[in-house]
């Protein structure tokens, strides 16, 4: 390369006259060189900035990544692509968007709360949170939308979701994170999904390893993630429920939620009369408490002016009750001798299953413990003089925990005991109903219907 002459007019001092008298210099200086620069990292399928790995949650959504495919659900020990190459194909976006307008109103009492916004809104960071809740996050929703429309068998989609979440689980057993929210969703989650499949044995096994974990970590308490701790409250109580079982946890904030949603502490309606019969020396103090508790709920609900909560604030009084209720009698241990002790206890547990995963008039879980205690306590009562509360017990088991198969001698009984009260309207009957624990938007309709059929036995 020859030389030459380039002539620069070093007086001035603008930034082209400097720019190019540098560029002859170095011109000048590496001459004959080579130099060999490093090939710039291609950006890869799966490869992200740190920055984006951090904060780019966000735009997970608008990744134009693969999806993995069905191979995937098999070879479960294939190194997981980061979570945020992973894009929602048609088949997440679909689950998600049935979770969200269908089966998240038979989670949460739709007619009750406020507005489900806030629940969604969490669900969607809650998926975005890590991998680990992404997978178990889509495993859930798909899972209760086959359970909720009664599909099955499960998606190969959730299967291997699920898959992935507890592998991801047991690689962080050895670490800081083994006691994580999201692996506590993730045997949550389990737990749950045992209960669906009336798998005891299994559900067992999960729960334990669920308390253990929580013991490790230092109790329910230090979940301060509040909807997650209701989540495990919720699922503690309801395996108390169906396999009789004591609680493993306990939490009851009421007067806390009772505060938030302007709730007195209990309200008497009407009849007088049954609420002193309940006072009486035969019912238990802790008893008499939670029936307040619960009446007052109902008629918190029942007030036309302030007749919505905050979903969590519902489902930290649903937990903070069921808590009590099974603290009291678990389903597992004998009745108590007192009848009306038995009759209240049973028919709160029933009014509290009203509360748990339904929709319409349609019951998903099936509380077989409960409904046969009530039976008995049913049989039980029947030479009682007081037959109001029998009859609320034969409506309120009638639409929760009774079978069809129980509707023959449930109408029978509904109809003798209207009889015995001189009871001829359904107004009437309403009157005494509304006596007891009774919330309106959830209980009338489907009694009146239970009503409607004993009378034209």
């Amino acid at each position: 390369m020859g030389k030459g002459f380039i002539f620069i007019d070093g007086t001035k001092s603008d930034r082209s006259t400097k720019r190019a008298a540098r560029s002859h210099a170095m011109r000048e200086k590496n001459i004959g060189k080579t130099h060999h620069r490093g090939l710039k990292p291609a950006r890869g399928k799966n490869d992200l900035s740190t920055s984006q790995r951090n904060d780019g949650r966000r735009d997970i959504a608008l990744s134009s990544h693969r999806f993995l495919d069905i191979s995937d659900s098999i070879l479960l020990c294939r190194p997981l692509p980061p979570l945020l190459s992973m894009e929602f194909a048609p088949w997440s976006l679909e689950v998600v968007k049935t979770y969200f307008t269908s089966v998240i109103m038979a989670v949460y009492p739709s007619k009750l709360c406020l507005s489900l916004d806030r629940i969604k809104s969490y669900w969607i960071r809650t998926i975005f949170l890590d991998q680990t809740s992404y997978h178990c996050s889509l495993a859930l929703m798909s899972i209760l939308n086959s359970f909720v429309f009664g599909r099955e068998p499960v998606s190969w989609e959730a299967t291997y979701h699920l898959g992935q979440a507890v592998a991801l689980v047991n690689e962080k057993l050895d670490t800081l994170d083994a006691l994580s929210n999201s692996n506590l969703a993730v045997v949550n989650f389990l737990v749950i999904r045992d209960i669906f499949k009336e798998d005891e044995a299994g559900a067992k096994i999960h729960l334990r390893g669920l308390q253990k974990m929580l013991e490790l970590r230092g109790g329910l308490c230090t979940v301060e993630d509040r909807t997650l701790a209701l989540k495990i409250a919720k699922t503690d109580i309801d395996f108390a429920l169906h396999y009789g079982t004591p609680v493993g946890f306990f939490r009851d904030r009421m007067p806390q939620a009772a505060k938030e949603l302007g709730m007195p502490t209990y309200s008497l309606v009407g009849g007088s009369s049954v609420f002193s019969t309940l006072c009486s020396a035969e019912a238990s103090p802790d008893l008499w408490k939670i029936f307040q508790d619960v009446n007052g709920l109902a008629c918190w609900f029942n007030n036309d002016v302030t007749c919505d909560a905050d979903p969590d604030d519902l489902q930290e009084i649903i937990v903070s009750v069921g808590y009590r209720l099974v603290r009291f009698c678990s389903l597992g241990s004998p009745p108590t001798e007192a009848n009306l002790n038995s009759a209240y206890h049973i028919g709160l547990v029933a009014f509290l299953t009203t509360l748990f995963l339904k929709t319409g008039g349609r019951r998903f879980l099936k509380y077989h413990l409960v409904a046969r205690r009530l039976r008995d306590i049913v049989n039980r009562g029947q030479h009682e003089s007081d037959k109001r509360p029998l009859l609320w017990l034969l409506f309120m088991g009638g639409i929760s925990v009774l079978e069809e198969s129980d509707q023959p001698w449930l109408l029978q009984r509904i109809k003798e005991n209207t009889q015995l009260l001189a009871i001829e309207s359904w107004t009437h009957m309403q009157c005494i109903l509304c006596c007891f624990p009774w919330i309106h938007h959830l209980h009338t309709k489907p009694s009146r219907h239970l009503w409607e059929l004993a009378v034209l036995i």
